[in-house]
């Protein structure tokens, strides 16, 4: 069974060439460490012949597996170009590089071609000079992977290459078996690298990729590093620059991440353009949130928004991978009647669209004939921005026993699903009043246009409220920028219902934020929805509200 593949700048070489390389890649070397130094000689009398850096990926039992001709800043991962079939996987790759500089920095690991030798994992790379030194000599260097140092190698020796060649250094450890690591990946959360534009304000950029990583987190994911590029000449295709996308492929392959999120939206083309220069699944702030409402959905309605959104979203993403998902190709056999398989999934996402679209009308005409039925009823709906407090405000003025707590947690994003529950205002001597309340989903900025077209039938319960209690969280630095978002997603949905500004959490927040708050708001009421600080007052403020002093009722 052959198993050395030449892969590379293949064509054009002539015959004799390429029997030279195959008969090469063919030499056996010494089994985990060390190298044939004829064979290394003669490879690079090859590379200066065919004026191209040569490349070698050997098994832990000294066979080349591999020989790359060319620049491996070329190629793609290189275990693809692996010959298939293979009784055993090598889990201590070794990687010789025969190079062309002239100069002793050539021998650094540098640009795409260090990040493409990370892919593979190897315990050694060996890198020397093709050209001989004035000695007669040819220099060389001996690279290990190293996630602490800047370009991602540490050269642990330097010198002859017969001298590198000979020795025999102590290797790392032999790493876990394959099911092992498995396992272990299954436990722990996905790895992230997020891909951020920064503009000119320090501050402001500081608070968007704080909630970018809290939306990592509520994801489940643990980011692991961050790549700015500040704004400045866009490239469309890709946003960011090469050498910003080169610097964050090496951090991936450093931080072994295993996913890149960006806070900018991405067109499909764009998407699949940083997919091919990281050669890393690539997922915009967009759908990240569908992601997090995907995990958070718990009802039917719920789950049923929710996949409307994401179908919404991936449809023209939809891209066709391997010859079934192509387009259809010409010549005898191929014409007439048919089509690919990409456009069948397409029309089949646009059927899933249109029941979905039937169903959440029938949705939206449900909630309202419930609405319908509460007329009777004052109705209050807590909005804000997510992790404001609106959940925990609801089960601190409202009786649990109604339903049953609202989960609340320190997350974005907990609650999907409207939640209403009836507040009683006890009176002496008679009947205590009722106000419905109803907790709604959170608000963030730049909300998915298909996540706020699908939840339209739940944010009607927001458009149909007799008043609005705006929920601030002080606590948080960027209140001010949230409730402006909040104003500004309102004003959108065409919500014209009385706004009462709630600040939150000022048992967390410094004197400096009462005193904004009330110069920009002056009707503030401020309660701690965790402490019960502020509940009372707020009762007596909806009393006023909905009830004259007569007690007549301004509904029904």
């Amino acid at each position: 069974m052959k198993q050395t593949h030449l892969a590379g700048r293949t064509r054009g070489l002539r015959p004799s060439q390429l029997k030279q390389l195959e008969r090469l890649s063919h030499r056996r070397h010494p089994n985990i460490s060390g190298a044939d130094l004829l064979a290394l000689e003669r490879l690079a009398e090859l590379a200066l012949e065919l004026e191209t850096p040569l490349h070698l990926l050997l098994d832990d039992r000294g066979v080349c597996r591999l020989l790359w001709i060319g620049p491996l800043g070329e190629s793609d991962r290189l275990e693809h170009h692996l010959p298939s079939g293979g009784r055993r996987r090598s889990t201590r790759w070794r990687l010789i590089s025969v190079m062309l500089g002239r100069r002793s920095p050539d021998l650094n690991p540098e640009g795409r071609d260090a990040v493409i030798a990370l892919d593979v994992e190897p315990v050694d790379w060996l890198r020397y000079q093709a050209l001989l030194s004035p000695a007669g000599t040819r220099l060389g260097a001996r690279w290990r992977p190293d996630p602490a140092t800047s370009g991602g190698w540490q050269c642990c020796d330097r010198g002859d290459l017969s001298t590198l060649c000979q020795d025999a250094p102590e290797l790392p450890p032999v790493a876990p078996d394959h099911e092992a690591m498995t396992n272990a990946s299954m436990v722990e959360p996905e790895r992230v690298l997020l891909l951020t534009l920064t503009g000119a304000d320090p501050a402001c950029n500081e608070r968007e990729l704080a909630e970018l990583e809290g939306l990592t987190r509520s994801a489940g994911a643990r980011t692991v590093a961050v790549c700015r590029q500040r704004e400045g000449q866009i490239n469309p295709q890709t946003l960011w620059g090469r050498g910003k996308l080169q610097e964050a492929a090496l951090e991936i392959r450093k931080q072994g991440a295993t996913l890149v999120i960006t806070d900018r939206e991405l067109t499909p083309v764009q998407a699949r353009n940083l997919e091919r220069l990281l050669d890393s699944p690539v997922t915009d702030r967009s759908e990240l949130i569908l992601d997090i409402f995907a995990q958070r959905a718990s009802s039917a309605a719920g789950r049923l928004q929710v996949e409307l959104a994401q179908l919404r979203y991936r449809l023209p993403r939809l891209t066709g991978r391997g010859l079934s998902l192509s387009r259809q190709g010409g010549g005898i056999g191929t014409r007439g009647p048919g089509e690919t398989q990409l456009e069948k999934d397409r029309r089949a996402i646009s059927r899933r669209i249109e029941h979905l679209g039937r169903e959440l009308r029938q949705l939206g005409a449900h909630r309202a004939r419930l609405r319908e039925r509460r007329r009777e009823l004052p109705r209050v709906a807590l909005v804000g921005y997510t992790n404001a407090g609106k959940s925990s405000l609801l089960n601190a003025l409202c009786d649990r026993g109604q339903g049953g707590a609202v989960q609340a947690e320190n997350i974005l994003f907990a609650t999907l699903d409207p939640t209403t529950r009836r507040l009683c205002l006890p009176r002496v001597g008679a009947a205590p009043r009722e106000v419905l309340i109803t907790d709604t989903v959170g608000f963030i900025r730049e909300l998915p246009a298909p996540l706020t077209q699908a939840f339209m039938a739940t944010l009607e319960e927001t458009r149909d409220a007799d008043q609005l209690l705006l929920v601030v969280d002080l606590g948080d630095p960027d209140w001010q920028g949230q409730l402006q978002a909040v104003h500004t997603i309102l004003d959108d949905l065409g919500c014209s219902q009385p706004r009462q500004v709630l600040a939150n959490q000022i048992d967390r927040c410094d004197a400096g934020a009462l005193e904004q708050i009330h110069a920009l708001e002056p009707e503030t009421l401020y309660l701690s929805a965790t402490q019960g600080t502020g509940l009372k007052g707020l009762r007596t403020w909806l009393e006023q509200t909905f009830w004259e002093p007569a007690g007549t009722p301004p509904h029904g």
